[in-house]
């Protein structure tokens, strides 16, 4: 005996399935080009560094999970328009709508499926992106630093040893045997002596975990500065020491992946969950409110006018004590001054002016710093929330519009598609600029493209739920026709206006007004 649920109807199995086809499809297409996108964006930074296969599919991995809030959009609209497409063109909607089934209800389970999704996916935003963006970030900043592997070329100078200088004239086939070697060797203690060794041949070698490099050179002779690091002069002593042979290894550990501290990076606002988004912004409300405090403070003491700077909880009982300050009434007493006293008192408040005004505007320039941080944390909020609400608002447009174009297939769902993801990213991205920028209000920056995306979405699924074309009539069809039918008329005017112009001279204005316009 089979469970079944008693508000999942056979229609509802039929719409999701036909739905998930299209979705899965789409989302792994779309995962797949955004990553390829990725991986051209930084082969430069990661081909000839020697990075190991496992290191690369890491990267990969953390990637994928920070590519699926742009994946999630475009899939979310292919799919609906595919789905929707297909069930209208084949009248299939016209089946169900005889049977009454309504669109609305046709739309209910996949809406409903929307809005679990649209929760799955504030989870995602909330806890693994956050956490797949830290990895993926500390990852590319240890490739971008990591030095190239270890591969000497010929008749150049290798730099990528900690301390060396390595040139070689010509290596044999074997890739071990070098010829005509030039070493300089810069010491790294207090000294900074340079040592400097050239041999006719020699022997490389790495060892088994390519962290030691075995030079054995032959026929040589080696250059040994003797200068202590205290004393200057022109001419410098140094030691020379030929040799048949010479052994020295190298430690090539500088040229090893290095990790780096996740603690330095983990404070940006792109790799915060929604609790510690609260918790920043908290923590810039203090910090604003502390530089406006000494803001007035610093400002009052400069200016000498008490109370003029006090805080707003202080200002009434100041302002019922000293009804009004002014300026200095009689501006002649200054002019009384001894000339030279008059230039040094004029001098001092010009200075003590430019002093105060620079403390201000330092001051201005500290809190206008904080208030764009706390922007930042206030807009990647707000993302959260909005590309989440976006799963159910792409789902109102992309559905009901598949249901009016009668286009199923992949070829007209994905030009609609490309279109509407083009302007909901455009819509988006210029929000988050303008709230980030303090233009608009960050909560109005980050819900722009919502907002002006929701009444479409509203008018297109109402008119999908009344048109004509669940009968055969198709919208776009119909603007054919209406457009055909305009020009027709159009050319009947203008046939019966050349007509009475040949038949009779005519001084009517709105004759001259129809002869310009063809003209």
């Amino acid at each position: 005996m089979r469970f079944k649920l008693p508000f999942i109807k056979k229609v509802d199995i039929l719409l999701i399935r036909s739905y998930i086809g299209p979705f899965a499809v789409t989302f792994f297409l779309s995962m797949f080009l955004f990553l390829m996108q990725f991986l051209w964006k930084f082969i430069d930074e990661l081909v000839g560094k020697g990075i190991s296969f496992d290191l690369l599919l890491k990267l990969i991995f953390f990637s994928l999970a920070d590519l699926v809030p742009m994946a999630l959009p475009l899939t979310i609209m292919v799919a609906g328009l595919m789905t929707f497409g297909n069930l209208s063109e084949s009248f299939e909607l016209v089946a169900m709508k005889s049977n009454g089934i309504s669109l609305l209800r046709a739309l209910r389970p996949i809406f409903l499926l929307m809005c679990c999704l649209a929760v799955l996916n504030f989870l995602f935003l909330n806890y693994i992106i956050p956490k797949a963006k830290l990895e993926q970030a500390v990852m590319l900043i240890d490739m971008r630093q990591k030095k190239p592997t270890f591969n000497i070329s010929e008749g150049v100078f290798y730099h990528q040893i900690e301390g060396f200088a390595i040139r070689v004239g010509t290596k044999e086939k074997d890739n071990q045997t070098l010829r005509d070697v030039l070493i300089y060797e810069y010491k790294q203690d207090d000294s900074k002596r340079l040592n400097v060794m050239r041999a006719e041949w020699g022997k490389m070698l790495l060892s088994p975990d390519h962290r030691t490099l075995n030079l054995t050179l032959y026929n040589g002779v080696r250059y040994e500065e003797m200068t202590n690091s205290s004393e200057y002069s022109k001419t410098q002593p140094f030691n020379q020491m030929f040799f048949e042979k010479q052994s020295m290894a190298i430690d090539l550990s500088s040229l090893d992946f290095q990790f780096t501290d996740r603690d330095l990076i983990a404070t940006d606002y792109r790799l915060q969950n929604v609790s510690q988004l609260f918790l920043e912004i908290d923590t810039f409300h203090l910090k604003c409110k502390k530089l406006r405090d000494d803001n007035s403070k610093y400002l009052g003491r400069y200016l000498h006018v008490p109370g003029l700077f006090l805080l707003d909880s202080q200002q009434g009982s100041f302002q019922r004590g000293h009804a009004e300050y002014k300026l200095l009434s009689n501006k002649q007493i200054i002019k009384n001054f001894p000339s030279q006293i008059r230039q040094s008192t004029i001098s001092a408040a010009i200075n003590h002016a430019r002093s105060v005004k620079s403390m201000a505007e330092g001051l201005t320039g500290s809190l206008q710093f904080e208030e764009s941080e706390v922007n930042l944390y206030r807009s990647e909020l707000h993302k959260k929330f909005a590309f989440s609400f976006l799963v159910v608002l792409l789902f109102l447009i992309s559905a009901p519009l598949g249901a009016i174009i009668r286009k199923g297939g992949i070829g007209m769902p994905l030009v609609i598609s490309v279109l509407l993801f083009v302007v909901f990213y455009a819509l988006n991205l210029t929000g988050e600029k303008m709230g980030k920028a303090g233009i608009v209000s960050v909560w109005l920056g980050s819900w722009l493209s919502s907002m002006l995306l929701l009444p479409v979405g509203l008018i297109i699924t109402y008119r999908a739920s009344i048109d004509k074309s669940f009968h055969g009539s198709n919208p776009l069809s119909n603007l054919a026709a209406w457009l055909k039918k305009w020009i027709a008329m159009a050319k009947k005017l203008r046939i019966g206006s050349d007509n009475d112009s040949n038949d009779r001279p005519s001084n009517n204005p709105d004759s001259a007004i129809q002869s310009n316009l063809e003209t």
